[in-house]
């Protein structure tokens, strides 16, 4: 969202994973705290959340559809749980005649290996340190570590050009 800001979007709809997952409710309060850092009032954002089950893919053509009237989005930019949501909100778009970024900007969340750059244009979004979880993982087991507390690991924003 930060990133979206700089660039001067400021009506992002936010396409979520399941609102069960733990990774949706922390993403969710890191954009709202993105949101009230720059002065925008969080609870005006838009929020859809996806189904459980990959089946529910599809639907996302739907939502995004539902905030187009008259070949004009209510939003400047799209922010989305994962690239695969992304994926489909670029399908959506592109079949509407809208172009990204310069109608709406769209973000994705993952860095899915191997895809983003096959975006055209390529998505901009955020990685997932995959690696680094699972080094730190294993050396806790090797090490014998029994702490409980939670280990912070960064995961890099990926600017590309669909922002």
């Amino acid at each position: 969202m930060k990133a979206l800001i700089a660039a001067g979007y400021r009506r992002p709809l936010c396409l979520h994973l399941p609102a069960s997952q733990p990774a949706t409710i922390r993403r969710r309060l890191g954009l709202e705290r993105a949101c009230r850092e720059a002065g925008i009032e969080p609870d005006h954002l838009s929020h859809s959340y996806m189904g459980q089950g990959d089946e529910h893919y599809h639907d996302i053509p739907a939502v995004v559809l539902a905030h187009i009237r008259e070949g004009k989005p209510g939003f400047d930019s799209v922010i989305c749980g994962n690239d695969r949501i992304a994926f489909m909100v670029y399908q959506t778009l592109l079949g509407q005649g809208l172009r990204i970024p310069q109608d709406v900007a769209v973000v994705g969340y993952d860095n899915m290996v191997g895809i983003g750059d096959l975006f055209l244009p390529p998505l901009s979004t955020v990685q997932l340190p995959h690696y680094d979880i699972g080094r730190l993982s294993a050396l806790h087991i090797i090490h014998g570590d029994n702490h409980r507390e939670t280990r912070k690991v960064a995961s890099p924003w990926l600017p590309r050009a669909s922002h």
